[in-house]
């Protein structure tokens, strides 16, 4: 658990802007503001005036109880998020597969990261919902040298994502690994996929996932996914 709070405590204090920071990880665990208020001893007022930055950056002690607020919380239900965090530190980020993974400082729509790749809709409903990070995976290293844990560790610090595949023959392959995983994303993207099979597009619309295509040769794309914030 210590490990945890480090990690989680270090993310905040040296995010530019530590409320933003506290509200991403509450959203992470998806726990309300006002069990943490309650958790805390304080209104749920003061949670959201740290969080929106009406109030003056906290301090360490602060952002430790809050930290260790949402540790708790989640331990009286279960520890999921606490276990898939775990999972994610202990394990060695050597996975030749991923070129790129990345947790935002802000959450952006699926539309908006849409339009930041130049992507084409395939399959989509919810477009408004939101995604916190992405990982950006070479689909033949994929294929060729990852095994199931390897997987689950493609989403990072959590699975509002959106995992970007490429060198994509015909999406076949990704999305059929998506459907036997327990963990799915909140956003699929194919980069330079010539024709996406049908199966894909189904898998898709079974798993209710967005699925978009870009254009975007992987030098170009990499960059512009660095460049979110």
């Amino acid at each position: 658990m210590e490990k945890i709070a480090i990690h989680i405590t270090g993310d905040i204090v040296l995010s530019e802007n530590p409320g933003k920071a506290m509200k991403k990880w509450r959203e992470l665990f998806n726990i309300p503001q006002v069990e943490v208020a309650r958790y805390l001893g304080v209104s749920p007022s003061v949670v959201s005036d740290y969080e929106v930055g009406r109030r003056k950056n906290p301090g360490v002690s602060i952002i430790k109880k809050y930290v260790h607020a949402l540790i708790e919380i989640d331990k009286e239900r279960g520890g999921h998020t606490i276990k898939a965090l775990k999972r994610i530190l202990d394990t060695s980020p050597s996975i030749k597969a991923i070129l790129s993974i990345k947790e935002y400082e802000n959450p952006i729509s699926i539309e908006e990261f849409a339009n930041i790749i130049d992507a084409k809709i395939v399959y989509g409903e919810n477009l408004g919902n939101v995604i916190y990070g992405h990982t950006v995976v070479d689909s033949i290293k994929a294929i060729l040298e990852m095994d199931g844990q390897d997987f689950l560790n493609l989403y990072g610090w959590t699975t509002e994502r959106a995992l970007v595949f490429t060198n994509v023959s015909s999406g076949r392959s990704p999305m059929v690994a998506i459907r036997v995983s327990n963990m799915k994303p909140r956003v699929v993207v194919f980069q330079g996929v010539q024709e996406i099979d049908t199966l894909a597009i189904k898998l898709a619309e079974v798993e209710n996932i967005p699925l978009l295509i870009t254009k975007l040769d992987i030098k170009e794309l990499l960059k512009r996914l660095s460049d979110i914030k």
